[in-house]
């Protein structure tokens, strides 16, 4: 399983993690929660107050415990806290990603007019840390063109909706840092395409956290 080497395990995520949360703080509809009821129709809502590495699942909009898995984050899924130490590799790191993931769509889908470019930028910092998403590429269809992180916000900001293009970044940014977290998994869609291979991402190598 793409088990991210133990010098990536930095005793001190969590003081990083709060810093992140902190600067991101005024995200969703200005000062309000985002956990408000006015808020819970749209997006995932991770309380930051709960996430710690190893200690998270991702749950299911029916409450269960979904695992780690190729598909992206649905609609309704959100992160939750667990009774138990998690000690398997690919599921600590899919609810590490869920983390960092879920706050991203909740500002693409949900709060992109209450999401400022300091907030965007410490939001996809885990994204350009480990290299992805910073090229942006237009050429070709649609269906072939890549945005980068700040180009698919300033895209969405400046030319209005555009659900093909921001559910494409959403899917292949969370996809490509599950290929450098998980180990021993298979990434191979049903076409018999494997995402990571032809973006020439090292699987398993780890992820290198803000």
């Amino acid at each position: 399983m793409f088990s991210a080497p133990s010098s990536l395990e930095r005793p001190d995520y969590q003081l990083d993690k709060i810093l992140v949360w902190a600067l991101i703080g005024t995200l969703g509809c200005n000062s309000t929660s985002p956990t408000s009821p006015e808020l819970m129709d749209c997006g995932h809502r991770v309380d930051p107050n709960i996430v710690i590495l190893g200690q998270n699942v991702v749950l299911s909009d029916a409450e269960t415990v979904e695992p780690p898995q190729g598909r992206p984050f649905q609609e309704g899924w959100t992160l939750g806290q667990s009774t138990a130490t998690i000690t398997v590799h690919n599921e600590r790191e899919y609810a590490r990603i869920a983390s960092y993931i879920m706050p991203v769509r909740d500002a693409l889908i949900c709060d992109l007019d209450e999401t400022n470019v300091t907030s965007w930028q410490a939001l996809t910092s885990i994204l350009s840390l480990n290299n992805i998403k910073t090229v942006q590429d237009l050429s070709g269809t649609p269906k072939d063109q890549v945005y980068s992180n700040d180009g698919i916000y300033q895209h969405l900001r400046n030319d209005g909706p555009d659900h093909n293009a921001m559910m494409k970044y959403l899917e292949e940014a969370e996809l490509e840092l599950k290929c450098l977290a998980f180990t021993n998994f298979d990434f191979t869609n049903p076409e018999g395409e494997n995402h990571c291979e032809i973006h020439g991402l090292a699987q398993g190598s780890g992820l290198l956290i803000p």
